[in-house]
């Protein structure tokens, strides 16, 4: 299994939302299941609540507040 960290400073908040968010191209990771887990501070990861919507050519990672997070797929 492939993993990408993110931190939270790699989310964005668009205008009209209040919701943050975080797109990943579909070049990154190809076109499997991903499983989002949050990073704590001693390198251990814990679940977390996430909207995916997932298109062709990216997957947007929806969070009500931005976290440091690891993508495996």
């Amino acid at each position: 299994m492939q993993f990408i960290d993110f931190t939270k400073d790699s989310f964005t908040r668009p205008d009209n939302s209040n919701k943050f968010l975080l797109e990943i191209p579909r070049d990154d990771i190809g076109f499997v299941e991903i499983d989002i887990h949050e990073k704590k501070d001693s390198d251990t990861y814990e679940e977390i609540d996430y909207e995916i919507i997932d298109d062709i050519d990216k997957i947007t990672i929806l969070m009500r507040h931005p976290k440091n997070i690891r993508v495996n797929f």
